[in-house]
């Protein structure tokens, strides 16, 4: 293989590395993503009940607030000789629904336990808030009594007051993270998004290249060796045929490599490249199959055309030859005409090349022994 063949082995390694890293680089993407849309949703979750407790405290602020200040109004309308029973009976529905939750003012129940302790406080001191209440319409004598104590139970109902808002609060912090978070993770999504789609367009355009570096040889400018797999194990279509496969192999590439070194070797290849190209049409196809070895398949061509394209080929290698001061040109050829498949053909071609070659040599010794 020459310099030129291991620079575009080497190549193609390349690329396969880089579009393997991306590939990798991909799929590590797509496992953030699905990890932060769980986070996400596990937060969205957990912020529709956090949005729903902290309405359901301010309901719950409120009617304690109806409490605390109704109980203020019906002391004093006590003690101007108005009983309100009702409104006694409108409480009481207040605080049962804020110590069960729902109840007829839809309430919650604060799953808070120092909300609950004082609430069952407030609960317990209304109960004897109603019975001095009761008291006093029978012995108005109690009256500064009854105003002490409406202030008391105001005091402990403002307590209560208190400490749903510091409960509401607290909830209201831990949605605060909770919505930073979401705005942190939705950050780092449309971040990976951007790298995504950047990788995307990386991995795209390594795939065109890895196609072009593998089915083209960068060298020659010639189909590499995949494109000539790929027609050779396309089945025949034997309304193009008849089908030739041509075998062509630089001979003393080696010697030209060690001699006169690797570049020299590529100068050779890709002049002898250049020749088969300029012979190719939309029935003809050439292309390095090898480091020194190029196909030729031609359709629809009769065998007498073949032979006139070989001494084509072989008319404009003398030229370069006669042109060329330093190195020439040398090759062997063998082909097999209207074969059952190019497969077949390429082995026969391969092995007439090779006789082709023998000969050559043998030629070669006899010349070098009459020189002698």
């Amino acid at each position: 293989m020459t310099d030129e063949s291991e620079k575009d082995t080497m190549e193609v390694k390349r690329l396969r590395f880089d579009k393997n890293m991306d590939s990798n680089r991909k799929l590590l993407y797509k496992i953030v993503q699905l990890v932060c849309v769980f986070v996400l949703g596990i937060i969205l979750f957990n912020i529709f009940q956090l949005v729903e407790i902290i309405q359901g405290t301010g309901r719950v602020i409120n009617y304690t607030g109806i409490i605390r200040g109704g109980t203020q109004q019906l002391v004093k309308l006590e003690t101007n000789g108005i009983p309100r029973d009702d409104l006694i009976v409108y409480l009481d529905g207040i605080l049962e629904g804020l110590q069960i939750g729902r109840g007829q003012y839809n309430l919650d129940k604060l799953d808070d336990i120092p909300y609950q302790e004082k609430l069952a406080g407030l609960n317990a001191y209304w109960n004897d808030l109603q019975t001095e209440i009761m008291s006093y319409r029978g012995d108005p004598g109690n009256r500064e009594k009854l105003i002490q104590m409406s202030e008391t139970y105001f005091e402990m109902a403002n307590d209560v007051v208190g400490t749903a808002e510091f409960y509401q609060e607290q909830k209201t912090k831990i949605l605060t993270t909770l919505e930073q978070i979401m705005v942190i993770l939705l950050g780092v999504l449309i971040i990976i998004s951007l790298q995504q789609a950047i990788t995307e367009i990386h991995l795209t355009r390594k795939n065109k290249e890895l196609a072009a570096a593998a089915y083209f040889d960068k060298s020659t400018g010639l189909p590499g060796r995949l494109s000539c797999e790929e027609r050779i194990w396309t089945p025949l279509d034997l309304k193009e045929g008849p089908y030739c496969m041509v075998m062509f192999d630089l001979n003393n590439l080696k010697w030209v490599n060690d001699s006169y070194g690797h570049s020299e070797g590529d100068r050779l290849i890709k002049a002898f490249a250049d020749i088969l190209y300029r012979l190719t049409n939309d029935h003809v196809f050439v292309g390095r199959y090898g480091g020194d070895e190029f196909i030729m398949i031609v359709k629809r061509y009769s065998q007498k055309k073949i032979e006139q394209l070989l001494q084509e080929i072989q008319l404009q290698t003398t030229q370069y030859n006669e042109k060329s001061e330093k190195l020439k040109i040398h090759y062997a050829v063998g082909y097999d005409y209207n074969g059952n498949s190019l497969q077949q053909m390429l082995e026969k071609a391969d092995e007439k090349m090779y006789v082709n070659k023998k000969e050559i040599k043998d030629r070669q010794n006899v010349n070098s022994q009459i020189m002698i």
